[in-house]
């Protein structure tokens, strides 16, 4: 089962994730209209992925934003176009015939007829009746006296057709000038543009006089400090050995003519890579030949222990417990393994597999490591909740600079139980705590004086989309490779914002009256075809579209008061 969900262009992520985390379906389609806020970053769509995935739900987009489809690409959501499902109505949405439409205020005014008091003598139901009477019988009396005098004219057909014809050409060629109307959607064309300012963190404790001077591209911001500690425990994963090791006979083969010693130790290996090991000297006898000249290999029973680890570094234990097989000498050469092996007739016993788990030193690295990187974590989430609880008392919007370069960490102490090392336990508990500082900037300053500058580079028939300035496109990169300059309590960095700018079209601004007044006198009189044509070559212009009133009409107006220009909706 799949569900879908609409949501509203300017609902966030935590309002759409409100909405999708009570449906029960797996698969969510979650439709979002263009120029969506939710398109504003990609970090809201992680959220939302993020968010899903730990509710093991999949997550769909389904909309025609390219920029959203883009960011919906680097997030890891599938998107489509369309999709046919059950719908699941956005939270506040409505019926269009339940939508009220809101009271027009009205001026109070003075009522000019004041009601007066009648003083007349009322007229009752009676006397109405009978003057209704008397002078309905003097008018029929008067027609009778005047019937005679009127005679009926039949009227001059020919007269009323000319009439009739001339009014109908008068009543089409108005029709035709006056009446018919365009109405011409044209969507702008838009261009990405980015501008870089140098600015200064200046902290307030420090550059207090700098900052009341108001000295431009100067930016207030404060340190910020906080404590993180924390006690976890570790697995141990070292293990030490603790098993017995399997042992038997084999026979030692020799067909050589010499008779062959081998020192205690001598490993005998089975194709399995499974080591054993004699414990004593060995010597074993020449091959010997009978006078028929039939050889008889020199043979001698002896005693093997399997080792703790195979040959590939593998536990051996009750592996050791092998079938009769053939045992090669490792440390000869191959030419020599031809002349001495041994065999075992009998099956190895006694192999034992057993661990017990051990603390090594590497665990304890490891785990100093990982509680580390931890308390980082821990720190920036504490340092961007304490910014908040400053904003919250001093009605600020401060943020924290979000670069590690600027997060100075201390770590202040790291304390394991003592001689841990080698002991054998399955856990054991690591405490860490450290400092972490951190740097806040007044960020509505910043952004009204990226957002004003960037406005000031805008082409003079262009204006920015206010929505396309968004606050995740800002970048800092650092002036000075050192950084912080903590003498001076201040930060210099080249701050990056990007917008979108659109050619003006509609009467708002100068340009767009000159632009439309410009279109309208080229195109009265053409057709569609060839008016669409030319409204699309136009620089300013992305996509047209011509619909003529009435439906019948092929050519545009030859008056330009009689057509309309509009933004074409996306």
């Amino acid at each position: 089962m799949k569900k879908v969900v609409y949501v509203e262009i300017d609902d966030e992520v935590t309002s759409i994730y409100d909405q999708i985390k009570r449906v029960k379906q797996k698969d969510i389609y979650v439709v979002i209209p263009r120029k969506s806020i939710l398109f504003q970053s990609v970090v809201n769509l992680k959220i939302l992925k993020r968010k899903m995935d730990e509710a093991k739900k999949n997550l769909y987009l389904v909309t025609t934003d390219r920029i959203g489809k883009h960011l919906a690409e680097q997030a890891g959501i599938p998107t489509y176009e369309k999709v046919k499902v059950e719908e699941i109505k956005a939270r506040g949405e409505k019926k269009a015939s339940t939508q009220i439409e809101p009271i027009q205020a009205r001026p109070n005014s003075v009522l000019k007829d004041i009601p007066k008091r009648v003083r007349e003598k009322k007229i009752t139901i009676g006397e109405l009746i009978r003057d209704f009477r008397d002078q309905h019988s003097k008018s029929k009396k008067k027609s009778t006296e005047i019937e005679g005098v009127y005679h009926y004219v039949r009227p001059n057909r020919r007269f009323l057709g000319f009439i009739l014809a001339v009014s109908l050409g008068l009543f089409f060629l108005v029709t035709y000038i006056v009446l018919p109307g365009a109405t011409i959607y044209v969507k702008p064309k838009f261009d990405n543009i980015e501008h870089s300012i140098n600015v200064t963190l200046a902290d307030r404790d420090k550059n207090q006089n700098l900052l009341n001077r108001n000295e431009p591209n100067i930016i207030a911001s404060e340190l910020i400090e906080t404590v993180t500690q924390e006690s976890r425990t570790f697995e141990t994963t070292g293990k030490r050995f603790d098993g017995v090791n399997a042992s038997g006979n084999i026979t030692i083969i020799n067909t050589s003519e010499d008779q062959w010693t081998l020192v205690a130790e001598t490993r005998f290996e089975t194709e399995e890579g499974i080591i054993f090991r004699i414990k004593e000297p060995a010597y074993v006898p020449p091959q010997t030949t009978a006078e028929n000249g039939e050889a008889t290999p020199g043979t001698l029973e002896v005693k093997v222990e399997a080792d703790p680890f195979d040959k590939f570094k593998g536990k051996v234990g009750d592996r050791g417990n092998i079938e009769p097989t053939r045992f090669t000498i490792p440390a000869l050469s191959s030419f020599n393994q031809e002349r001495i092996w041994g065999e075992s007739q009998a099956p190895m016993t006694g192999g034992i597999t057993r661990y017990q788990p051990v603390v090594e030193d590497a665990d304890i690295i490891a785990a100093q490591k990982q509680i580390e990187g931890n308390l980082v974590e821990i720190a920036k989430e504490q340092l961007k909740e304490h910014i908040e609880s400053m904003n919250q008392l001093n009605e600020t919007n401060l943020v924290l600079l979000g670069s590690d370069q600027f997060l100075e960490i201390e770590l202040q102490e790291v304390r394991v139980p003592e001689n841990i090392a080698g002991s054998t336990q399955e856990s054991f508990e690591v405490f860490a705590q450290i400092k972490a500082t951190g740097i806040a900037y007044d960020y509505d300053q910043l952004f009204e004086l990226l957002k004003k500058n960037l406005k000031s580079r805008t082409h003079p028939d262009m204006k920015i989309k206010e929505e396309s300035i968004r606050p995740e496109s800002i970048i800092f990169e650092p002036v000075n490779p050192e950084g912080y300059d903590e003498a001076l309590g201040q930060i210099k960095m080249t701050a990056s914002i990007e917008g979108i700018q659109e050619y003006v079209i509609d009467d708002s601004l100068q340009a767009g009256v000159r632009f439309t007044t410009r279109m309208k006198e080229k195109v009265l009189g053409l057709s569609i075809e060839k008016a669409e044509a030319y409204v699309a070559n136009l620089p300013e212009v992305e996509d047209v579209e011509i619909k003529l009133w009435p439906f019948w009409l092929s050519r545009i107006p030859r008056i330009a008061d009689n057509i309309e220009v509009k933004l074409m909706e996306n």
